[in-house]
């Protein structure tokens, strides 16, 4: 799946429906992200979101008699490797070793950092 970026609004609404887990209608979507998230959305503003994630891919729609219900079409989990390793190819030319260079800035590690870097590699390498 190619990655597609969203905008901060899509993000909002596709971390309602990672967070639903199940598939949600449109009348409970608005009314979590208008109550739990403090939008301020109207109806039409949620109905171009939704047509434009659509649009892109990112939503699976189930037929539920005459409403719709909506499903992410990919999980937060997958989202986010995508969007890291977008990130890692665009900045670091793909390589782990020039980000984590860089996020360092010459400081030294401590060794409680040093010791779950090693972890993390023993990790890494034994796959």
């Amino acid at each position: 799946m190619k990655f597609i970026e969203l905008s901060d609004s899509e993000f909002e609404v596709m971390e309602v429906l990672w967070e639903k887990n199940e598939p949600i209608s449109f009348g409970e979507l608005l009314d979590y992200l208008n109550n739990q998230a403090e939008k301020d959305w109207k109806k039409q503003t949620l109905n171009t979101f939704l047509f434009r994630m659509q649009q892109k891919n990112l939503l699976q729609i189930i037929a539920d008699g005459r409403y719709k219900k909506y499903l992410p079409s990919m999980t937060k989990e997958e989202y986010k490797l995508a969007e890291s390793r977008v990130f890692l190819d665009k900045n670091y030319q793909g390589s782990i070793v020039k980000m984590l260079t860089t996020f360092n800035g010459g400081e030294k590690l401590d060794k409680k950092e040093i010791d779950e870097l090693k972890q993390l590699l023993e990790e890494w390498g034994m796959e």
